[in-house]
């Protein structure tokens, strides 16, 4: 999937897109295109049930997998062919969101090199307070 096929999905659910870079955890995620370009991604989720912890907000392990998929799917959009794989992440878990909320995810791509791919990527709820941050390194596969 190239930039322009992805720039068509805005506005859309990306859990109805059949590409290899839509896996299972993205349509499991159900992310909502807001904007993508070469550089930047914006996502909204709606916070489910299955998605919080007891006490109803969103648990950290899928504040981290909203940030490897779309920071994947970011890093991944110039082709087909998987190009690269999540080798390290750092999260900050700072604010909350509940159950109903909308969250909105922002990626960035930091810099692409020939054999790493750094991003960032912020979470941001309702209140546009800031509910998790993170930073990934991905390793650029050979394609051949």
């Amino acid at each position: 999937m190239d930039i322009i096929e992805l720039k068509a999905l805005e506005g859309k659910y990306l859990s109805s897109v059949e590409s290899n870079i839509m896996n299972s955890v993205t349509q499991w995620l159900n992310p909502k295109l807001i904007f993508v370009d070469n550089n930047i991604m914006e996502c909204e989720f709606e916070v489910r049930p299955e998605m919080a912890d007891p006490l109803g907000i969103l648990h950290g392990s899928i504040r981290a997998a909203m940030l490897c998929d779309v920071l994947g799917i970011l890093a991944n959009h110039p082709g087909d062919k998987v190009s690269a794989i999540t080798t390290s992440m750092n999260i900050d878990f700072i604010g909350k969101a509940l159950i109903g909320e909308k969250v909105r995810f922002i990626a960035k791509i930091v810099n692409k090199g020939n054999s790493l791919v750094y991003m960032s990527g912020k979470i941001l709820n309702e209140k546009k307070q800031l509910v998790a941050k993170g930073s990934t390194s991905l390793f650029v596969l050979n394609k051949e």
